[in-house]
């Protein structure tokens, strides 16, 4: 019996592993979008790629809420199965969880002593040796247009992340940011008229975004996420920088099967009868053989052919049965 994990596909350097790596990257559009995002995003790209190519029937979490949820989820599952596989196996075994971004590079690890410890204290080098790994992955940088206005991408945490996935914090956060960029002032100057910009929306107050200063009404019209992914578009479009809007191919793929599952949802209510509507069904049974043991030693054989067929749903429930009973006498040797 094989094992299910082969050495060739978890060896890094066995033939067409790199090779593989790049191809899916420049294949992929969501791994090509991280890639040239910078450091984290090539990593992430990587990490990608090589789950790609051992065939796992997964694909990457856009939106950064969910993804962080999966993390916990399955940061709890990998420690779980690490401690079961060291004591079941009898082996040194970790989980080692490393992304690098400065300042602070991403360096979890768990599993059994020492060799745990030992992975800690080479910390810095594992970091290094994986950054000068990730580089020969990295995407040549494209040039700077100077005709175009220069705005923040919109990266999150290293990771390219479409506005319609950010979350309110995020994009409080982010908007007063995108402000400097837009305006080229160091602080946006909230409600005094002369500093409101051209592109923020009529119906939005000019003042700071990080509370909701509307009336209730138009708190209740439009929430204030959406309204907040409102100013960052308005923004972005304004200066002719509609390419920094990320949007994911597999995003417009879900909405178009999210419609196509709202259809046939529609489809299915409308069979669906409403009050003083007559609606004939009918209901069709298999027929039931049962038999029965007659105090004078026969055997009676009753076949059972039911056809229920209710001529009015939802006023009244009229039931039709039809019993045709054929009884079989025989001896029977008791």
């Amino acid at each position: 019996m094989s094992d299910d994990i082969s050495d060739d596909d978890c060896d890094p350097d066995s033939p067409g592993f790199e090779d593989d790596l790049l191809m899916n990257q420049s294949c992929d559009d969501v791994s090509a979008q991280l890639a040239a995002s910078g450091p984290v995003g090539v990593a992430a790209a990587a990490a990608i790629a090589s789950g790609k190519k051992r065939k796992r029937p997964h694909s990457f979490e856009t939106n950064p809420s969910i993804r962080k949820r999966h993390q916990t989820r399955l940061l709890r599952k990998l420690k779980n199965t690490i401690e079961e596989y060291s004591t079941r196996v009898g082996q040194q075994a970790i989980v080692l969880v490393c992304n690098p971004g400065k300042p602070n590079p991403v360096f979890k690890i768990f599993g059994a002593s020492p060799l745990e410890n030992v992975l800690r204290s080479l910390r810095s080098v594992v970091i290094q040796e994986l950054e000068q790994a990730l580089a020969q992955h990295a995407p040549l940088p494209l040039a700077d247009d100077p005709s175009l206005h220069e705005l923040p991408p919109l990266v999150l945490d290293g990771i390219p992340t479409p506005v319609d996935k950010m979350t309110q914090a995020q994009l409080r956060a982010f908007i007063p940011m995108m402000l400097k960029y837009s305006t080229g002032r160091g602080k946006p100057g909230w409600g005094r008229a002369p500093t409101r910009p051209v592109w923020w929306p009529d119906d939005l107050p000019w003042a700071n975004v990080r509370s909701d200063v509307r009336t209730e009404e138009e708190k209740q019209r439009v929430p204030w996420t959406q309204a907040l992914r409102t100013i960052v578009k308005n923004c972005y479009k304004h200066h002719g920088r509609e390419d920094l809007l990320i949007e994911f191919k597999d995003d417009a793929s879900d909405r178009t099967q999210q419609q196509h599952q709202q259809q046939q949802h529609q489809q299915q209510q409308t069979l669906v009868p409403t009050s003083g509507q007559q609606v004939q069904v009918t209901y069709a049974h298999p027929t039931m053989v049962q038999t029965i043991n007659n105090p004078d030693g026969t055997v009676s054989i009753i076949q059972v052919k039911v056809l229920v067929s209710p001529s009015e749903l939802g006023v009244s429930s009229v039931m039709h049965d039809s019993l045709t009973l054929s009884t079989l006498q025989g001896q029977c040797a008791l």
